[in-house]
């Protein structure tokens, strides 16, 4: 085989391999832009949900003051049954004494 002959080979050899490498590198690229179209379909689609779920979260940041209110009020509460269990008691006696009055 002649010195031709021998670079001949070595560039169709060459350029076989360079074929092959682009063809694989062109699958690769179409395979990238078919799974970027399926990502943006996809966002295209949970975009709404996301936005209805940012929406309905929004007041989350309202329980910090929910849970500020929630103290004094449960203050409160404690003071109103305080007042109300010395008013039974008050009631009760009043009933007692009435009961033993009607009585005699």
């Amino acid at each position: 085989m002649t010195t031709e002959g021998i670079v001949s080979l070595i560039w169709i050899v060459a350029l076989l391999i360079a074929l092959v490498l682009t063809v694989a590198a062109v699958a690769m690229l179409v395979r990238i832009i078919n799974a970027a179209r399926e990502v943006d379909r996809l966002l295209k689609e949970t975009l709404p949900s996301a936005v209805g779920i940012v929406e309905n979260t929004a007041a989350i940041k309202e329980l910090d003051a929910v849970v500020a209110a929630a103290g004094p009020l449960l203050d409160g509460t404690a003071r109103i049954k305080a007042a109300t269990e010395g008013i039974r008691t008050k009631v009760h006696r009043v009933g007692a004494m009435l009961s033993a009055g009607a009585q005699s």
